[in-house]
């Protein structure tokens, strides 16, 4: 199951400026900007980037030489709508499954569209910190515009299931939501993006092994 999938399966169970190839970001802040380009709009250019500026670290430490695959982020983006619409579908009766399986695809392609078309900028880096080892730590604040709409679709899916709707009325109200999830990025969501180093292993990247995790905890709000 891919991580688009797990995040949403949560969500349903639960009520740098551009770089030159290889360039070394002058500090956290266009590391992090990367990242948040990478993971939240799955920018082409900087996917590439970011592989860039890791893969000499990550090739030292015995990884695969690239941090993100555009081919695989294309292909989950493909699937998420069907996987995610085929685990809320058992939430209805199944009466009304037939029907509600094209709106329920079509609300979480807008979802997903709502999600890439975010606007986020690292702002400023905090001061550098010595941790365990010899790590250096910092946090990187960044904002993102997002679109916020009444309800999350997975507040919706789970109401309009509980609620015990007839199928007119749920598909109704999940064109509602999908034409709300169209709307202008507009909301402003402030963040810490946290990125590590460790100088004594020759590592010159500024990295987060689990930065996804800081994009789904912004996106499960939303």
């Amino acid at each position: 199951m891919n991580v688009l999938t797990k995040s949403a399966l949560a969500c349903l169970l639960l009520p740098l400026a551009a770089l030159s190839q290889a360039a070394e970001p002058a500090s956290p802040v266009p590391a992090a900007d990367l990242y948040l380009r990478t993971l939240v709009n799955h920018e082409e250019k900087a996917i590439a980037d970011l592989n860039s500026y890791l893969r000499p670290d990550r090739l030292r430490s015995g990884r695969s030489a690239d941090y993100a695959d555009i081919t695989a982020l294309k292909k989950a983006d493909q699937e998420f709508p069907g996987e995610v619409a085929s685990m809320a579908l058992p939430l209805f009766p199944e009466a009304q499954r037939k029907s509600l399986k094209t709106p329920l695809e079509n609300l979480m392609r807008s979802v997903q569209e709502a999600r890439q078309k975010s606007q986020c900028k690292a702002l400023s880096a905090g001061e550098t910190e010595t941790g365990a080892h010899g790590v250096l730590n910092t946090q990187v604040q960044f904002e993102c515009l997002l679109v916020k709409t009444h309800e999350t679709w997975a507040q919706g899916i789970q109401r309009m299931a509980r609620a015990k709707l007839g199928t007119a009325k749920v598909v109704a109200e999940l064109e509602a939501l999908q034409k709300a999830y169209a709307g202008p990025a507009s909301y402003k969501y402030e963040g810490m993006f946290p990125l590590s180093m460790v100088p004594q292993d020759k590592d010159v990247a500024w990295r987060n092994d689990f930065a996804r995790e800081v994009v789904d905890e912004m996106f499960n709000e939303f």
